[in-house]
């Protein structure tokens, strides 16, 4: 976040004060200093109690030195807080950084430490269009667990909002989860709808750390976990009342989309639903919902080759497919949309 003081927010709108010296600076190693400190838990060690700069040195094995550095760069971020010689957390830190906290980010930080390593790559990603390669073909099994991890961080701070907009068919009994991961969103509307059982699709690698969370939810009877690569599985004709496509869509071309759409349109029962949630490109051209989703392009081109689309383009595949009544909303994330439409009866 940007720290700027009124007098350099001033600055910044008078464009006296560079605003691309903080952006290629500050801004990117503040970002290396929170990963790194959550890693090493720092945000818990001050959660147990407030300490010095030594203190935590100690507490943790780094250089007393680095611990001079880091703790105030994060009391002038508003993470920390001192009083004395000893730092205390901030709400800010408390709510998102400690792992006993509902909202803990933590997963979704170490999943962007293995970004900070691919972003080397990142020129060359630009003036080619493609990374030299993608995620799936390299990925540990550590890496996808923290990948799944990390995702099911930002799943948590989605699905409050998420569920109040998702509209079950009445009497649905046959839910598919598509590239599901974690698995968060089918165990959510199955205890939602206890009539409802779900089928999460996705790499095998990805099922690993998903059957975990799904016994941890005490779920097993009523999901399956269906290993396979959602783009060459055809799925059982007419056979889902709900198919939730989530943050797939920006991993595939146009074409790929229009093959995608159409093998989800034919496992739809009659009068079944679809669910598109992804970032989706802005129609304005400032603020957070702008630049975050054209960020998150940036970064899919580089790990997947992928890219965001319109709104539009989203209907035509699902138009394509025979599927109508297509519709947007917005989610608490910005630049994160919800898109729905029914296959005809």
């Amino acid at each position: 976040m940007r720290t700027f003081t009124l007098s350099e927010r001033l600055g910044a709108a008078s464009n006296v004060l560079p605003t691309a010296l903080y952006d290629t600076f500050p801004a990117v190693l503040l970002g290396r200093v929170l990963t790194i400190a959550s890693r090493l838990g720092l945000f818990e060690s001050l959660n147990d109690h407030p300490q010095t700069a030594r203190e935590l040195a100690s507490a943790l094995g780094l250089h007393p030195k680095s611990a001079e550095l880091i703790l105030p760069a994060l009391e002038t971020a508003n993470y920390l807080d001192r009083r004395g010689e000893q730092f205390h957390l901030r709400p800010q830190a408390k709510k998102w950084l400690v792992k006993s906290s509902p909202h803990y980010l933590g997963n979704f930080l170490a999943y962007i430490e293995l970004l900070h390593d691919h972003w080397a790559h990142l020129e060359n990603t630009i003036r080619t269009g493609k990374p030299p390669s993608t995620y799936p073909e390299t990925f540990t099994d550590k890496e996808w667990q923290i990948y799944t991890l990390g995702m099911m961080d930002l799943a948590k701070l989605i699905i409050p909002r998420l569920m109040r907009e998702l509209r079950i068919p009445a009497g649905a009994t046959e839910l598919l989860d598509l590239c599901g991961s974690h698995g968060l969103y089918a165990i959510e509307l199955c205890k939602r709808h206890p009539h409802l059982k779900a089928t999460i699709a996705d790499f095998s690698q990805v099922l690993a750390t998903t059957r975990r969370i799904v016994e941890e939810h005490r779920m097993e009877e009523r999901i399956t976990l269906m290993p396979c690569d959602v783009t060459r599985t055809v799925f059982e004709p007419l056979r889902h009342d709900v198919v939730l496509a989530f943050n797939i869509v920006h991993g595939f071309n146009e074409e790929a989309n229009r093959r995608f759409f159409h093998t989800i349109g034919a496992t739809l029962k009659r009068g079944g639903i679809v669910y598109v949630m992804d970032q989706v490109l802005p129609e304005t051209r400032s603020g957070v919902r702008t630049l975050l989703p054209l960020m998150v392009g940036i970064n899919l081109l580089n790990e997947i080759g992928g890219t965001i689309y319109s709104f539009e383009q989203i209907r035509a595949w699902c138009q394509g497919a025979g599927l109508t009544g297509t519709a947007k909303r917005s989610l608490p994330l910005p630049g994160l949309s919800l898109v729905s439409a029914r296959r005809g009866n």
